[in-house]
C-alpha cells in the first residue's frame, strides 16, 4: 500500500510541470500595447511589473514570454521576473520578431 501512495504521489509531481500555463506579457506603455499587440498577450509595462505580476501569474513555475519593441525592456523584465523567483522565463524580443516567428508556424 505505502509503495502504491509513493508511486502515485511521484507520478503526480512529475506531471505538475505539465500543468504549467503560458503567458505572452507585452512590457511596453499601454499605448503601444493598445495600437498592435500579440493575440492573447496581457499588458504588464516594465515599470509596474513587480507590483502586477503577482495579480495575473500565480504560479512562478509558468512559462511567461515577453516582448516589447527591441527587446531590451523585455530583457530587463526577464532579470527582474528571475530576481522574483519565476523560473521560466523567456525574453522573445521585439514584436515585430515575435510576429514573424508566429505567422512561420
Amino acid at each position: 500500500m505505502f509503495r502504491t501512495c509513493l508511486v502515485a504521489i511521484t507520478l503526480l509531481l512529475g506531471s505538475a510541470s505539465a500543468l504549467a500555463a503560458e503567458y505572452w506579457i507585452d512590457v511596453r506603455i499601454p499605448e503601444q500595447y493598445q495600437t498592435e499587440h500579440i493575440d492573447g498577450a496581457i499588458n504588464i509595462p516594465l515599470k509596474q511589473l513587480k507590483e502586477d505580476v503577482g495579480h495575473q501569474v500565480k504560479n512562478k513555475d509558468d512559462t511567461l514570454h515577453l516582448y516589447c519593441n527591441s527587446g531590451r525592456q523585455s530583457g530587463i523584465a526577464k532579470q527582474v521576473l528571475l530576481d522574483m523567483g519565476y523560473t521560466n522565463v523567456l525574453n522573445e524580443g521585439g514584436i515585430d520578431r515575435v510576429k514573424e516567428r508566429l505567422n512561420a508556424k
